[in-house]
């Protein structure tokens, strides 16, 4: 850092929002940012914190900002780096080292042993560092970093199929499986659902539910869950699906990729090309079934504090 700078760390505020979303967007070119999905991203959060939403600047000027959250899961606690920006002209004078250090800092005051980047799910932009931004993993890695793991999202495009499914349902149908988009009334039973195999996905399955009219569909078997798929639950208006799943007892019944499908539909119903799969395990199901195709990878990279 050169000797004509001081930085001025502060908390952020929703009145910094403007400023925020201009400095991003100038900064992370693969990863623009609405008012609403930064909105989403920062104060809307479930575990949003203010001494985890930094600003930095130089001479009264905001030059960057963090944004850290903590995530508890049962006794263990979390810490993620959601957002971090540092104006252009700015970079490689101290400002983000500085504001990673006090997000550092302040998650390991709240219990935090390992922090990771990005993916902190339910409410996150991205599931790591795009490996196109070079000089973000260069900076992570030096400040102890370890990338552990990759991650991926993949595109459908979502005018080269008709996504009909009423043959497939109707098969569904012949073996006392329905379908169906999900009513406010499911709530408890699709909490209970999750509960029992994917507890993490509660909180944005139940944004999905929440929406009009619902992003979710769901099979049943008589009053029994056996599946869901959800969209626009996270990064909201964006057309991006997920999750999805299926109990163990009723996979290989086909019934996973017809519900992708009613998703998909939907999503091209509301106006969009193109629909993002987050986050990707099984690309092979999402390329075979739609002809999704991998569009962005990333690294995942996580840090132990030290006691």
């Amino acid at each position: 850092m050169n000797g004509e700078v001081t930085v001025h760390v502060r908390p952020l505020s929703p009145a910094d929002t403007d400023w925020m979303l201009a400095l991003w967007n100038e900064t992370a070119v693969h990863d623009e940012l609405t008012r609403p999905l930064l909105d989403e991203k920062a104060w809307e959060d479930p575990d949003f914190q203010p001494s985890l939403a930094l600003a930095a600047e130089w001479d009264g000027v905001p030059q960057g900002f963090c944004i850290a959250v903590l995530r508890r899961a049962g006794e263990t606690r979390n810490g993620y780096i959601k957002l971090l920006a540092v104006r252009p002209g700015c970079q490689r004078q101290g400002t983000g080292r500085i504001l990673l250090q006090q997000a550092e800092s302040a998650l390991k005051g709240l219990g935090a042993r390992t922090v990771r980047l990005g993916e902190s799910l339910p409410n996150y932009l991205v599931p790591g560092v795009d490996k196109r931004y070079a000089g973000a993993c260069h900076f992570f890695e030096t400040r102890g970093y370890r990338c552990f793991d990759e991650a991926c999202n993949m595109t459908v495009d979502l005018a080269a199929a008709a996504f009909d499914t009423g043959a497939e349902e109707r098969a569904l149908a012949r073996s006392g499986i329905l379908l169906r988009r999900a009513r406010p009334a499911d709530s408890e039973t699709v909490e209970r659902f999750l509960e029992q195999h994917w507890p993490p996905w509660r909180h944005e399955v139940a944004l999905s539910l929440g929406r009009r009219p619902p992003a979710l569909h769901l099979a049943f078997r008589g009053d029994e869950l056996l599946a869901f798929s959800a969209f626009d639950g996270n990064n909201a208006g964006c057309g991006s699906f997920g999750p999805m799943g299926t109990a163990p007892q009723a996979r290989g019944l086909g019934i996973g990729h017809v519900l992708l499908r009613r998703c998909l539909r939907d999503i091209r119903a509301s106006g969009f090309d193109a629909a993002t799969i987050p986050w990707v395990a099984p690309t092979g199901f999402y390329e075979h079934f739609v002809g999704a195709r991998v569009t962005r990878r990333f690294n995942r990279y996580e840090k132990v504090l030290k006691p």
